[in-house]
This record gives C-alpha cells, sequence and structure tokens, in this order.
C-alpha cells in the first residue's frame, strides 16, 4: 500500500510539472498571435497591389524602451512587399506586448 502512495503521489507531481510547462508556452505563444492578428487587422484594410501577390515576408519587431514596437527587420525578396509592409503598419497603434521578446511575424499575401 505504502508503493501505491509514493508512485500515486509521483504521477501527481510529474502531471502538475507537465501542465504548467505547457500553460508558460501557450502565454507565449499568444503574445505572437494577438500582434499577428493586429497587424492583420490593419493590413485588411490597404488596397492589395497585384505585384505582391502570392509574395511572403518574414516581420522581426520588438518593445523599445519607451513602450513603442520598433520594427527591427523585413525579410522578403519582393521590395515592393517591404515597402507595403513598411507603410501599412502603424507601429504607434499596436498595443503593448512584452519587451523582452523579438515577435517574428510571417506574412503571406493571398493570390
Amino acid at each position: 500500500m505504502k508503493k501505491v502512495k509514493i508512485i500515486l503521489i509521483a504521477m501527481l507531481a510529474f502531471g502538475i510539472g507537465t501542465v504548467t510547462a505547457h500553460d508558460t508556452e501557450s502565454n507565449e505563444d499568444k503574445g505572437t498571435k494577438w500582434i499577428t492578428a493586429q497587424i492583420h487587422e490593419m493590413l485588411a484594410d490597404e488596397a492589395i497591389p497585384d505585384q505582391i501577390r502570392g509574395a511572403k515576408a518574414e516581420i522581426k519587431i520588438a518593445v523599445a524602451e519607451d513602450g513603442m514596437y520598433r520594427l527591427l527587420s523585413i525579410e522578403s525578396t519582393n521590395s515592393q512587399l517591404k515597402e507595403f509592409l513598411k507603410n501599412g503598419i502603424d507601429f504607434k497603434n499596436l498595443e503593448p506586448g512584452n519587451s523582452d521578446v523579438v515577435y517574428v511575424i510571417p506574412i503571406e499575401i493571398a493570390d
């Protein structure tokens, strides 16, 4: 009976550790999804030029000391898409996120 109690306690401790680790990962992921959703809403109102349809880009942004987002880089083979993203995203209107994270946001323009 004593062995059964020890096994149950070990299983309980392992289960709580697993749930806690998974929960932390989910909270970090929500930040990127949240920022991506905001950027998607900003770009949805823009007229999409035919030259950038089907193009892909990767945006890296971070929160500066003043609490505002700063564009770190835009990686894409399409220079028109880079300009479209620079002009279309209003970083002042993005709600603040975690200042210790560099957000990497993939973007693909539909055909």
